[in-house]
């Protein structure tokens, strides 16, 4: 997925402004109940590091995994239960979390309604500017 399928023109005019959910979806991997969408990121504002929206149901969790960057993650909807450094938090919208590089770390979705967060990785983290899947 190229820049062409995540433009920030509209009518031949680049848009500088808008709302998240209407902003192309991104490919998430096989992440079954997850939603993707860049935010900003390499030929989008920002060169150096990529801001992801996701979405995810209730009932769902994000892999647990590890990568060798940090995530930067802002809850702007629903609640859940980070696991980082093997320990857990409850979050909501309005908490933050860090997950230092090469960290187990999920995300799970223990609410009722779409779990929604913004995560910030270096573009190395995800590498769909150069029309890979990109990671969670």
């Amino acid at each position: 997925m190229k820049g062409e399928d995540l433009s920030v023109e509209e009518a031949g005019s680049t848009v500088f402004a808008g709302s998240l959910r209407d902003l192309p979806l991104a490919p998430a991997g096989d992440h079954t109940g997850t939603e993707k969408r860049i935010v900003f990121g390499p030929g989008r504002f920002w060169e150096d590091y990529v801001a992801r929206f996701f979405s995810v149901d209730p009932g769902i969790s994000t892999p647990f995994h590890a990568h060798d960057w940090p995530h930067y993650v802002l809850i702007t909807g629903g609640s859940a239960k980070g696991k980082i450094m093997g320990q857990e938090y409850e979050l909501e919208a309005g908490s933050w979390a860090f997950v230092p590089e090469n960290t187990e770390h999920c995300f799970d979705n223990v609410g009722r309604d779409k779990l929604t967060f913004l995560c910030i990785v270096p573009k190395k983290g995800d590498l769909y500017w150069q029309g890979e899947a990109g990671s969670c």
